[in-house]
């Protein structure tokens, strides 16, 4: 026993350390957001006609920065308010509660007042980014990459309520609370667009996916808006939503490449039947190698197949009303124990996914997406990529989106578009500022390795010194970090 609690032999805890910064990292969020210009825009547009002791610009960044440090309620404010002799003045709670009042009461013409203020600050990042990078992060299709466009998924999750708050409500689930609908972007890991909805809203409400698709593509900077890839996963689907991305494809001087999941109807099940065993194509993994399952002694058991069904749809002329060129692919595979599957599934012991895409396999060999496109097998991972928007929806309810604490609606929805900002900085955050693996890393390891480490605060020669410790691991990542966020270009 006293081995064990040696290291506590002549240990003397006391409480008067001085110029000490705790969460010291999260500067470098804070003086990215100022160095950028997202401050000052959101400052324009916040502005408000009587004096106001704090910015309100400054109030809305500031707690974007606490969410991004882990606040899971508007106090965490309180973490930036207590380094103020590094910060200067920090809105007290009660203030950062009346700013979300005041957004909350602006409504949708306040709201789109931020988002405006918050894609001008993104045309600026993108610029910088594709100039550290040589171009703007591809779209990851396994191993290989789509190259030269901007991938949006839009895609829907259930928050619980814990609490009354105002139209939460039971869902589909069986729970109770809110059914926001949220949309990314798939090369940088941001949101692009979102949208609080009570908990009964439903899973493919063509006026929702409308308007969050529109507000997600108005997001994207106008020098990449004209090469998109749209995905949206089936509980979305819609033929109100295809017809629109059909007439978004359609515009003349853009591309619109778009997938849609796809149910699994009468005319689909004849359709598969049809099909010769030797047209089923094996699928592929993310590391672009077949998707297989091997016994003992090596031979493949089963596999994950896909094949283009279009053909045998339309001959029974099944697909009148939708887009000529849409194209319907099926995948199959085992169905891993537990999975709910159809009558039609039991029978045939496979379970299929379907997907709705106006992807034609035309592109020129010579084409940099050629090697995707003109492969069904890269197509259905193509398809099977929109999974990755859960992830960005994973690590976006570690930062604000899990919780909403107030109980008023609109005051809600303002806490989850300042959450959508903390997601913002972040991701620009590792674009701009960070390598290798703190480059993928996701919040809570960002928070650890560089956000969450203290620093001494000193004064000298009419400069401040921030000193963060020599031995942390990860204090050469974090002040590279903050020195490339000091050389940035200041943003419009």
């Amino acid at each position: 026993m006293g081995e064990c609690s040696g290291w506590t032999a002549g240990l003397v805890v006391s409480g008067d350390g001085k110029n000490l910064v705790s969460h010291a990292g999260t500067a470098a969020l804070r003086m990215l957001a100022d160095q950028v210009g997202l401050t000052r825009n959101l400052s324009t547009v916040l502005a408000q006609p009587r004096l106001l002791v704090h910015d309100r610009g400054r109030v809305l960044v500031d707690l974007g920065v606490s969410i991004a440090d882990g606040a899971e309620v508007i106090s965490g404010i309180d973490a930036v308010g207590e380094s103020s002799q590094l910060y200067g003045p920090v809105a007290s709670v009660s203030t950062t509660w009346r700013a979300l009042g005041e957004i909350a009461a602006a409504g949708q013409a306040g709201r789109r007042r931020i988002a405006r203020a918050v894609a001008k600050t993104r045309a600026h990042v993108w610029d910088l980014i594709a100039g550290r990078h040589g171009e703007l992060p591809p779209i990851r299709v396994a191993d290989r990459e789509i190259t030269g466009m901007v991938g949006i998924r839009i895609d829907a999750t259930l928050i619980t309520a814990h609490s009354e708050k105002e139209l939460a409500s039971p869902n589909w689930k069986k729970g109770f609370g809110f059914h926001p609908l949220l949309g990314y972007c798939d090369n940088t890991n941001e949101p692009l667009a979102q949208m609080l909805r009570t908990g009964r809203a439903g899973s493919n409400t063509a006026k929702d996916h409308l308007r969050i698709l529109d507000e997600a593509i108005g997001a994207v900077p106008a020098k990449y808006r004209r090469r998109l890839l749209i995905s949206v996963d089936g509980a979305g689907a819609s033929h109100d939503l295809i017809g629109h991305l059909d007439a978004l494809a359609n515009r003349p001087g853009r591309q619109v490449w778009w997938t849609v999941g796809w149910d699994l109807g009468q005319r689909e099940r004849t359709a598969i039947t049809l099909v010769p065993e030797d047209v089923w194509q094996v699928a592929i993994d993310t590391a672009g190698e077949p998707r297989t399952s091997r016994d003992e002694a090596g031979e493949i058991v089963d596999a994950a197949q896909v094949a283009d069904i279009t053909d045998l749809i339309r001959a029974g002329s099944s697909l009148t009303g939708w887009p000529t060129d849409m194209r319907i692919l099926a995948r199959r595979e085992r169905p891993h124990p537990g999975a709910q599957l159809s009558l039609f599934e039991q029978h045939a012991g496979w379970r299929y996914q379907l997907t709705a895409t106006n992807i034609a396999a035309r592109l020129p060999a010579g084409h940099a997406n050629a090697a995707v496109v003109n492969n069904l097998a890269y197509l259905d991972a193509l398809a099977r990529s929109h999974a990755r928007v859960e992830d960005r929806i994973r690590t976006g309810k570690s930062c604000g989106l899990a919780k909403f604490p107030s109980h008023d609606f609109d005051r809600n929805t303002a806490w989850l578009d300042t959450a959508s900002i903390a997601q913002t900085l972040l991701a620009w955050f590792a674009h701009l500022s960070l390598d290798g693996d703190l480059a993928r890393a996701e919040p809570n390891t960002i928070r650890y390795r560089l956000l969450h480490v203290a620093a001494r605060l000193t004064r000298g020669q009419r400069r401040r010194y921030l000193r963060i410790d020599q031995t942390w691991p990860w204090t050469p990542d974090l002040v590279t970090a903050i020195r490339r966020i000091q050389a940035l270009p200041a943003g419009p």
